[in-house]
């Protein structure tokens, strides 16, 4: 079976090498690795402040007790993202308002948040999609307007760019995965990133339990065990500092695929705006209603062919199970929202993935859609 992703990790040597001493001292976690991981975040980043963490979602669950969102208030949220941007909000007692996405980008129509705003809106949390971003200047002028905090789930784009500034440097703060799905890795992990020094002093806090960080022993913050192991840390700087090679690899396959896939017939690919760049964390081919087959058929058939591919995002959060025993609300205008979830097929996409496998994922396609 060709995976849909496989981590591009550094080797596993140059891991050992930059782990021994951290191994050696047992200062596993939170050490000079996690440090200097943070220092180069902020470096490609130009964020002031990188808090390293077990998880994104970890750090998604952090952000709104970091900014201290009333309990039960309302927040905005696409539902064309993964479950893990409103799960966050869910553990935290807040309700998500799930909006529509925008056609072509698909990221998070600023019109559609700001029609669905209430009194009781506190919040807006936009998502990167695929690693693109949202439009993000729209969406915080929405947020000064109406007094509302705004903060993004970037889990899919660190390397991604905004109007000549990488993300990370948006909004009230941004979270990054580290996950194995991820342009940069650190095999589990995440980071937040804010310029606000003092969410970065919570955060801090917070990712250890809450404590006082005078004496380690009165917990000040409702927090989490959310640290991030110095073993982590040194995969994910490893990663960290050939992160424009490891996008560059994957824009030149996404062209490829775009070029060679978005003609087919009744098939689309995602827009990408003229302003901003993405971080190339996925590529997802669109099957139409004109298209010769549907996206689910499809994707039987190339799994019985040894491909792996993803109907993603399916379904949309407001159609999840889990968000129909909980408070939430939803627009009444998700028509590209089903449309694209019911559509989108994620296909292979690695920084190292070779010509070769580029080819037989082309080819398939080509044969069934074609």
């Amino acid at each position: 079976m060709m995976p849909i992703i496989r981590p591009t990790l550094p080797q596993f040597r140059e891991v050992e090498d930059l782990v021994r001493a951290s191994w050696d001292e047992g200062q596993v976690t939170t050490g000079h690795i996690v440090r200097a991981f943070e220092e180069e975040v902020c470096r490609q980043t130009g964020a002031t402040h990188a808090i390293a963490v077990s998880s994104c979602t970890a750090g998604l669950m952090l952000a709104p007790q970091a900014m201290e969102l009333p309990a039960g208030s309302e927040v905005i949220v696409p539902s064309f993202t993964f479950a893990a941007t409103a799960q966050a909000l869910v553990w935290n007692g807040l309700v998500p308002v799930f909006c529509e996405c925008r056609p072509g980008s698909l990221t998070l129509d600023p019109d559609d948040v700001e029609r669905n705003l209430s009194p009781r809106t506190s919040a807006i949390c936009p998502a990167y999609v695929y690693g693109l971003p949202p439009d993000i200047d729209a969406l915080l002028d929405v947020g000064e307007r109406h007094g509302l905090r705004v903060y993004f789930d970037s889990a899919q784009g660190l390397g991604a760019e905004y109007r000549g500034r990488k993300a990370g440097v948006f909004g009230s703060c941004e979270v990054f995965s580290l996950s194995p799905t991820k342009v940069v890795t650190a095999v589990e992990g995440g980071v937040i990133c804010t310029n606000d020094a003092r969410l970065a002093s919570r955060f801090r806090s917070m990712r250890d339990y809450g404590k006082d960080p005078t004496n380690g022993e009165d917990m000040i913050y409702l927090g989490l065990s959310a640290r991030l192991s110095e073993m982590h840390a040194a995969v994910g700087l490893l990663s960290l500092k050939r992160l424009d090679e490891l996008v560059k690899a994957r824009l030149h396959l996404i062209e490829s695929y775009r070029l060679r896939l978005g003609r087919l017939p009744g098939c689309r690919v995602q827009t990408i705006p003229e302003d901003r760049t993405t971080s190339g964390n996925y590529f997802v081919l669109f099957m139409t209603e004109r298209a010769r087959m549907n996206r689910d058929e499809v994707h039987a058939i190339l799994k019985s062919r040894g491909i792996q591919t993803k109907r993603y995002f399916y379904p949309p959060l407001h159609r999840q199970t889990v968000f129909q025993r909980f408070p939430s609300r939803v627009s009444d205008r998700m028509e590209c929202t089903v449309g694209a979830s019911r559509e989108a097929l994620a296909l292979p996409l690695y920084s190292h993935m070779t010509q070769e496998q580029f080819e037989r994922v082309c080819r398939e396609l080509e044969h069934l859609l074609a």
